[in-house]
């Protein structure tokens, strides 16, 4: 099962480039900071 899974992860990062791969994470992740963020800037 394990072996699958990496297999998959392989695969998707082949097929996308790390530039892309970082796009993805920071739009599915910033908002979730947003806040703090905001917080450590002021």
């Amino acid at each position: 099962m394990q072996e699958v899974a990496r297999q998959a992860v392989r695969e998707h990062v082949e097929r996308h480039s790390r530039a892309e791969l970082l796009d993805q994470v920071l739009d599915d992740e910033l908002p979730r900071y947003a806040e703090a963020l905001e917080r450590l800037g002021r």
